[in-house]
């Protein structure tokens, strides 16, 4: 039997959300940060989400990366309705399916670089020799090598930024 996060992948969208809305509220107040957004990203697709502050990217990448739950409306992954995920299925859908880059990277500084890249891999129960195949294959292929066994302070903030974007892809 298949999980509805092992759903077998159909010539579908990667992503969709269909009349997604979020609204926050404050006191009396309410602030719709979204309204009716319909996307649909597909496999290998770039997306670029750009607007001024306040308009809403950083809430709708919350949202498609099911860090956030909206207030109407639906988002899609690989064709799997996020609303009828458990916590426990929404956990594995994002560990399987979806890479995070912070802004502020978010890299552990008391560990090395290589060991910042395996995380997610350790998480997802992933045997140490294919994480460490991946972790030392996404460094060569970000020209990073060198950088494996140090800490993410000695490095420079454009090459914390390209651990952080190989930390995001080592699942995948």
């Amino acid at each position: 039997m298949i999980s509805s996060v092992e759903a077998v992948e159909k010539d579908g969208y990667a992503a969709e959300t269909i009349n997604l809305t979020k609204i926050y509220k404050s006191g009396i107040y309410e602030v719709h940060a979204l309204r009716n957004i319909n996307i649909k990203i597909r496999r290998g697709e770039f997306l670029a989400v750009a607007g001024p502050s306040g308009s809403g990217k950083s809430t709708l990448l919350n949202l498609l990366g099911t860090l956030d739950q909206p207030t109407s409306g639906r988002v899609l992954i690989d064709g799997v309705d996020t609303s009828r995920l458990s916590g426990g299925e929404l956990a594995r859908l994002r560990s399987r399916k979806i890479g995070f880059v912070f802004q502020a990277y978010n890299l552990i500084n008391r560990t090395s670089v290589l060991r910042n890249l395996e995380l997610p891999a350790i998480v997802l129960g992933i045997p140490t020799g294919e994480r460490r195949r991946r972790a030392l294959k996404l460094l060569e292929l970000l020209e990073l090598k060198d950088m494996a066994y140090r800490k993410p302070t000695e490095l420079s903030g454009g090459e914390q930024q390209r651990v952080a974007i190989a930390r995001a892809l080592i699942n995948n």
